[in-house]
């Protein structure tokens, strides 16, 4: 997909950016968990986030390679994260419109 320069996109990359600065920084949970389990944040980004009432959700894209969903126990921090990897292309198989624009604009962050 090739990026215009859109309102939606310009969110969706100030909203990527701020994702990228709170994962490098340290002392945040999602920080140290995915450090621990050996994932290189520096070049990764959120592009989903939910909230459940027991756990957080996460949907991450890392260093432009591959979709890591991690689940994340709210009140227990001595529960283990699940993580799910995700291939890119069996990722963006089903993305709608709107989530395609939202992963072409952290491809090009990635990118640059």
């Amino acid at each position: 997909m090739k990026l215009i320069g859109s309102k939606a996109e310009r969110e969706f990359r100030e909203e990527l950016i701020n994702s990228n600065v709170s994962l490098n920084t340290d002392g945040k949970r999602l920080n140290y968990i995915l450090k621990n389990a050996g994932y290189d944040v520096s070049n990764s980004y959120v592009l989903n986030y939910i909230p459940e009432q027991c756990e957080d959700i996460y949907v991450l894209l890392i260093s432009g390679s591959y979709v890591l969903h991690v689940e994340v126990d709210k009140f227990d921090s001595q529960v283990e994260p699940a993580f799910e990897r995700v291939e890119l292309n069996d990722y963006l198989h089903s993305l709608s419109k709107i989530h395609q624009i939202q992963m072409a604009v952290a491809m090009d962050l990635v990118k640059t």
